[in-house]
């Protein structure tokens, strides 16, 4: 088969223009499906440039739990709150020059109901956590406790939720899914 003149050029052109084409849809592709997971699908959450791993959350939920009496069960979202806003408090504490030592935390948790946490060595970290931020809370005070957590950077896994952008919370009945249920219809 014979081609006019310049048609393999033009053929060419095409074949590079697709190939083009497609390399930026595949780019976009990979662009839209890391966004719904940050950076990494083993990282809860990103706080500042510390990361919260999911085999961290999962040893200290197992490890919470097991201080629970029977029937209770521990929120996922519970820890994953103490542990982003622990991390939070730990940092500011530290660009604050507030020292807390371990005794600080434990005097601290003796009087809370979080005191059998101590005994259980996975436990302990979320304990501390939450002693961290009500200590430096209290030393810096409620409201500009609140100010400085509210100019952390933390990023929270999508599969988690959405974060209060403000209090860096999990906002409870919240999806972070880029996408939505399909509409049941009614039979």
């Amino acid at each position: 088969m014979k081609f006019p003149p310049g048609a393999t050029m033009k053929r060419a052109a095409l074949g590079a223009r697709m190939k083009r084409a497609a390399l930026a849809a595949a780019a976009s592709a990979a662009l839209l499906m890391t966004g719904c997971s940050q950076a990494s699908p083993g990282v809860v959450a990103y706080v500042g440039e510390s990361e919260i791993t999911q085999q961290e959350l999962e040893s200290a939920v197992a490890a919470v739990s097991s201080t629970a009496e029977e029937g209770q069960t521990v929120s996922t979202e519970a820890v994953v709150n103490a542990m982003i806003q622990g991390e939070a408090a730990a940092q500011i504490a530290r660009e604050r020059n507030i020292t807390i030592t371990d005794a600080d935390r434990d005097t601290f948790l003796k009087k809370t109901n979080l005191a059998p946490l101590l005994d259980v060595p996975g436990a302990k970290p979320v304990a501390y956590d939450v002693a961290d931020q009500a200590i430096v809370a209290e030393e810096l005070g409620a409201e500009p406790f609140l100010a400085e957590l509210e100019k952390r950077q933390v990023k929270l896994n999508p599969r988690y939720g959405v974060l209060d952008p403000k209090q860096k919370t999990i906002v409870s009945d919240q999806s972070g899914s880029l996408s939505e249920p399909a509409p049941v219809q009614a039979p």
